[in-house]
């Protein structure tokens, strides 16, 4: 009876990690085999072999995808369509590198391979014409600043959530993640642990709008890009600590 209860309990774990998509791979895993420097060479190599044209200097895009716990691609759709139509080729030349490379890594947790929500940054003079050995993008960030600092950013946030927290009777480790669009404006934001609760995910994005400060966006190459933050902190209704 026990070794069948423990069959099916991992039966119910395996079933469960299978049909989930990660929103971000686990810390120290690569969407590709090899690490982002060998997606890089990849991608230089594939697109001189097929001489691709150039882009122009200002273009650059930022593909979001899922790596599917085969090693398939999903493509996210992006709504950005006035984005995309200025950075048109860069979009093209992404879009080609998702459908013909084929080292495309899946998360593994617990030693079972799992779908996971990732992107990378394809800025094409440094993947073709400018390429050198070695080269990785995430390296050339500039991150996105808010004003005052990330310890400012820390404290306004405690400020303004301290009430609502209380009232819902939040402590502990908490994260915020977001993104910094291109303006320097805060967009799809979320706390995790996910608080089950409508009327407090409501309020949440009621007040979040009141951190209405413009960020500096993060830069590649001195053209603004989106860039996601990921800020843990501890909270109480005391005092919070980065």
């Amino acid at each position: 009876m026990i070794r069948k209860f423990i069959i099916c309990l991992f039966t119910i774990v395996f079933s469960f990690f299978q049909s989930q998509v990660l929103d971000e791979y686990p810390e120290k895993q690569d969407f590709y085999e090899g690490g982002l420097v060998n997606f890089y060479r990849e991608s230089h190599d594939y697109l001189t072999k097929n001489k691709v044209k150039d882009c122009d200097s200002k273009e650059i895009y930022q593909p979001r995808f899922i790596v599917t716990k085969e090693g398939g691609i999903k493509l996210v759709k992006d709504s950005d369509t006035a984005n995309i139509s200025k950075n048109k080729c860069a979009y093209e030349i992404s879009i080609s590198l998702l459908k013909n490379l084929k080292n495309w890594k899946p998360a593994e947790v617990k030693g079972l391979k799992i779908g996971a929500l990732t992107e990378f940054i394809l800025y094409p003079k440094d993947v073709m014409g400018n390429y050198k050995e070695g080269y990785n993008a995430m390296e050339f960030i500039i991150p996105a600043q808010y004003p005052g600092g990330y310890d400012k950013l820390g404290k306004d946030f405690h400020d303004e959530f301290m009430t609502l927290f209380m009232d819902y009777h939040i402590n502990g480790n908490i994260n915020l993640e977001f993104y910094v669009d291109k303006e320097g404006h805060i967009s799809n934001p979320r706390i995790y642990p996910e608080i089950r609760d409508r009327s407090f995910n409501i309020e949440f994005l009621r007040t979040l709008s009141r951190l209405h400060k413009v960020w500096k966006p993060a830069l590649y190459s001195n053209i603004p890009i989106k860039q996601r933050v990921n800020y843990p902190m501890r909270f109480s209704t005391t005092f919070y600590e980065r």
